[in-house]
């Protein structure tokens, strides 16, 4: 009956977790990758699961390495609401007062139920990493790599620099990768050229993607291709503290690898030559993202990046320049050229006292929230961020001119 489905709520949840196992996910490609699971090992050895004596509590099982992926790392399609109606079913809750706030306090489920719990959560990890390197194969190996390297070609000097921080810098240290912004194809076009060979799904760079092209086609569509490849949707209409920048800035955190394009739009070369720059106006998003990270393990490293010729592939005219001339084009020279880290530290350090003081005065304790303090610390960083690709965007130019006028070369040349 209806009243013995709502008293026991077992029925009910696990008619939904079918439901939207196969209604709100790809079925095919699920069991295709799970069968997979046994070919493709993951990217470090797990911890034993259940270890030695009795079964472990719950709350030890998710924070155990194998893991430790939590609610948040579900599968995005239907399948998350559904094993959270699940979750809400074994839990008791009990509510308490603090300072006015109702806060819930959550006694995880213990025993078997438990364990089945976290199996279930890590399977389901498990099969969505399978599937993001499935993605990155196809798109970034079969179809973006040999659409550069052959049809285009791709000039990276001091690439070394970069690869080496992607793949060999200690465990937990945040990567924060900044360059300019000249075509939608920046992402994830050029990067699978910049990334080193083999492309790892897990070593991929988190990313940020506007709303109105992230959700183009649809939330799922959305989850299982942007989110495969680690991009995030961003909301240009919000400000530097909404959640979703929040969760990027969280993944740097974490010690993972985040790319963003400072200058928040498309600047190609005719409109910075019309308003007479080099570089874009940076906005100080890169800042909360650099201080963001001063609890991290270790110290974040800035690593800037210049390119150029990517706005020939896809290129804006000034007649239109919200549109963009598809398809893409082919037979052009991707200039890109690394450049050593930004110091930031000292920044960060001198800011925690500033920060902290500031934060008491206005009475904020979610650690997230911007006060006028952390906006001069944005500005600070901001400002470094700009001097360092200022200046590989100069050297670029000169070596670009130098390939096209031979005269300019000192001391050489047909006008020497």
């Amino acid at each position: 009956s209806r009243q013995h489905r709502q008293g026991w709520g077992g029925f009910s949840s696990r008619a939904m977790l079918v439901n939207s196992f196969w209604k709100g996910s790809l079925a095919a490609p699920l069991l295709l990758q799970v069968a997979s699971s046994f070919l493709i090992p993951p990217p470090s050895a797990p911890a034993p699961l259940l270890g030695v004596g009795r079964a472990p509590r719950y709350g030890q099982l998710l924070a155990s390495p194998p893991l430790g992926f939590g609610l948040a790392h579900l599968g995005a399609s239907g399948m998350r609401p559904s094993m959270s109606s699940v979750q809400e079913t074994g839990t008791k809750r009990k509510r308490r007062v603090r300072k006015g706030n109702t806060v819930p306090q959550e006694k995880r489920p213990e025993g078997v139920a438990g364990v089945l719990w976290s199996l279930a959560a890590a399977a389901l990890k498990l099969v969505r990493d399978i599937y993001g390197q499935i993605m990155v194969f196809v798109f970034d190996t079969l179809i973006n790599r040999p659409f550069l390297n052959i049809l285009n070609r791709v000039e990276i000097s001091d690439h070394k620099r970069l690869t080496e921080l992607i793949s060999k810098r200690p465990s937990g240290t945040p990567l924060i990768t900044v360059s300019n912004h000249q075509s939608s194809l920046d992402e994830p076009l050029l990067f699978s050229a910049v990334i080193p060979w083999p492309i790892r799904q897990w070593e991929l760079r988190w990313s940020l993607c506007n709303d109105n092209m992230y959700y183009v086609f649809g939330p799922v569509f959305a989850k299982l291709f942007f989110h495969a490849a680690r991009g995030l949707p961003i909301w240009r209409s919000q400000s530097i503290n909404q959640p979703s920048f929040k969760e990027f800035c969280d993944r740097a955190q974490e010690g993972g690898w985040c790319h963003i394009f400072p200058e928040g739009r498309l600047w190609q070369p005719w409109k910075l030559q019309k308003e007479g720059r080099l570089l874009g106006k940076l906005k100080p998003g890169v800042g909360k993202l650099v201080g963001h990270c001063d609890t991290s393990k270790h110290p974040p490293i800035v690593l800037p990046f210049y390119h150029t010729g990517m706005h020939r592939i896809l290129p804006q005219y000034p007649s239109s320049p919200k549109k963009q001339a598809l398809p893409p084009k082919t037979g052009n020279t991707i200039r890109v050229r690394v450049g050593e880290p930004i110091e930031v530290q000292d920044l960060i350090e001198a800011h925690r006292e500033r920060r902290e003081k500031a934060r008491q005065e206005l009475g904020i304790t979610d650690g997230w929230t911007t006060t006028p303090a952390d906006e001069d610390f944005y500005a600070e960083v901001t400002e470094r961020v700009e001097a360092a690709l200022t200046e590989l965007a100069s050297r670029v130019d000169q070596e670009v001119e130098w390939q096209t006028h031979p005269s300019v070369l000192p001391g050489g040349g047909a006008g020497a």
